[in-house]
């Protein structure tokens, strides 16, 4: 059992220009409408704090770990709860429509019969909150891509990571040639 709160906006700007934004955690209460609080940075297992102010609801705290991160791609935050509470994953999306086209994604994935439930129960303030959050953040990225042409730049280019080089080779030792291997 899963419940999805998402708002997703076209943002015409890069994806480089919003994902740099977004992935500013600490200066998210500068221009972001619902963060009241906001701690955190791009490295795995990193803390993260959110304070959030939704009309209606109030002041929603989030203490998660960052458990998952590409650049240009993703972010998503596991919150920890009780066993029986089920689980929370929030996550902000980027995708490049084009040169200067994007979309960002933000949500909370809800699993867990409990947790399912407080979804149901919270979800239109958190959409709506979502949504103010997404609309700030393309108005900013929009903006900042607008007012300086001199730093346009065509998207990067991201390049998968290498597959790591696994058994013996790593360690430095001669695999022996059971096969096909030359006489003396």
């Amino acid at each position: 059992m899963s419940y999805k709160v998402e708002y997703r906006i076209g943002v015409t700007a890069p994806v480089d220009d919003i994902y740099d934004l977004v992935a500013d955690i600490e200066a998210w209460t500068q221009w972001s409408p619902i963060h009241k609080v906001a701690k955190g940075s791009l490295h795995f297992g990193a803390p993260f704090h959110l304070e959030e102010e939704y009309q209606g609801l109030g002041m929603w705290e989030i203490d998660g770990v960052l458990s998952d991160w590409s650049p240009y791609s993703h972010i998503h935050v596991f919150v920890p709860k009780p066993f029986y509470a089920g689980k929370l994953m929030r996550y902000f999306e980027f995708e490049a429509l084009s040169e200067t086209g994007s979309t960002f994604t933000v949500g909370a994935l809800f699993n867990g019969f409990l947790s399912e439930r407080e979804g149901r129960s919270y979800g239109k303030y958190l959409k709506r909150g979502f949504q103010a959050f997404a609309e700030a953040a393309k108005e900013k990225a929009e903006s900042n891509y607008n007012t300086s042409p001199d730093k346009r730049r065509a998207p990067r280019e991201i390049k998968a990571p290498e597959k790591p080089q696994l058994g013996p080779k790593r360690l430095g030792v001669k695999t022996p040639k059971f096969f096909g291997g030359k006489k003396k």
